[in-house]
């Protein structure tokens, strides 16, 4: 058993490790905006063209994998829900399209989107920096008077925060989808009844904060992900390592931040 001035070392260098965390990532956040919002005026302007490809790469490219999570976990959702309203009431599994509405819109939808993104971009955001880091072309390019974070970080983070969201607006089209067909053809609700009732309780408020969610979400993914890349030391283990913490990082924010926004935007 460790003593009380280890256990309170232990809790102090932990805390102290997530404060310079969080601070790096934060000051990495406010040095993309300013290169961002201020280079342009100063003739650094983000280059157009890696914006483009970074979009296409986060957008189109991660559709298929996003479709086939959200439709099956529109099904599930369904199956559940109608399951559960069937033992409360005959007639009640018409509410599912409800049901349906709100809880992919504004919860499944923007969260399973950036849990996959998370794997699917945040880990190659921080292993394409980091073997940048260990290959030393970062270094190439502070020589040539070309900032990293203008040249890598920008270009990434605005095709995160931009295409996240409109990739989880198309996830929960395919996620109420999912649940209609399990509606129809389990339950016995026509489609008609079921989009009515669905869009009947869903709110302007609710698709501007499922919206909202993905913004946070995509920026977190852009941030971290990045961040983690710079933080690579070593070889080829090293942006092994950085991946691996990227991911988890990026899934613990994505959630904790899941829990604060849904307090603020439901319940301030």
């Amino acid at each position: 058993m460790p003593g009380p001035l280890a256990l309170l070392e232990t809790v102090g260098d932990g805390a102290l490790r997530f404060v310079r965390y969080v601070g790096g990532i934060g000051a990495l956040g406010a040095d993309t905006v300013r290169h961002t919002l201020v280079g342009p005026f100063r003739g650094r302007p983000i280059r157009v063209k890696e914006v483009w490809t970074q979009m296409v790469r986060v957008g189109p490219r991660s559709l298929l994998v996003v479709f086939q999570v959200n439709f099956f976990v529109g099904m599930i959702l369904a199956l559940i829900g109608g399951n559960i309203l069937q033992s409360i009431a005959t007639g009640f599994t018409e509410y599912v399209g409800n049901l349906m509405s709100i809880g992919i819109v504004l919860e499944l939808g923007p969260l399973l989107t950036a849990i996959i993104m998370t794997g699917y971009i945040g880990a190659a955001l921080a292993a394409e920096i980091g073997t940048m880091v260990v290959t030393e072309e970062v270094t190439a390019l502070r020589t040539t008077g070309l900032h990293p974070v203008r040249f890598l970080v920008a270009p990434r983070l605005i095709a995160t925060v931009t295409m996240i969201p409109c990739v989880t607006v198309l996830g929960d089209l395919v996620g109420i989808f999912g649940g209609q067909l399990v509606a129809q053809h389990l339950l016995g609700i026509s489609p008609t009844v079921y989009y009515e009732r669905g869009w009947d309780q869903l709110g302007r408020d609710d698709i501007w904060h499922g919206f909202q969610k993905s913004v946070v979400f995509g920026t977190i993914i852009g941030l971290v992900g990045c961040y983690q890349g710079f933080q690579v030391k070593g070889g080829a283990e090293g942006v092994g390592r950085v991946t691996t913490q990227a991911v988890v990082s990026c899934i613990l924010l994505i959630v904790a931040a899941d829990a604060v926004l849904n307090y603020f935007l439901l319940f301030q």
